[in-house]
């Protein structure tokens, strides 16, 4: 078999196949006509392509949604009541975060995701 002219995805394969026969890498290529120092060549070569992935640029992440959540402490301002009624209200520790009917789903969503974080 010539190694020149086979494609890195072939050389994946032939890897893959060697790896799962269940025999050494030496074995293995010996029976397939291949140099050890050929195929750990290209299973280095391989390793090093895996890690060359560039990163995901800036513009191709997921937008996060900054949302304002105002929170009143009611131990010290218990008479503060806001304009309209919450749909859902949250109290902990002095701490009471509601979120209206106003409110879409993602904020609602990121707004729990971001508690169960804190809890």
């Amino acid at each position: 078999m010539s190694t020149a002219s086979i494609s890195q995805d072939h050389w994946l394969e032939l890897i893959s196949q060697c790896r799962s026969s269940g025999l050494t890498d030496r074995q293995w290529c010996i029976q397939n006509g291949i140099p050890t120092s050929t195929f750990y060549y290209h299973i280095k070569a391989l390793r090093k392509k895996a890690c060359e992935i560039p990163e995901t640029s800036v513009a191709a992440t997921q937008k996060q949604e900054v949302v304002q959540i105002p929170l009143w402490e009611t131990e010290s301002h218990p008479d503060t009541v806001p304009v309209s009624s919450p749909s859902v209200c949250l109290e902990m520790q002095g701490i009471r975060i509601e979120i209206h009917e106003q409110a879409g789903a993602d904020v609602i969503r990121n707004t729990l995701l971001a508690l169960r974080q804190l809890c």
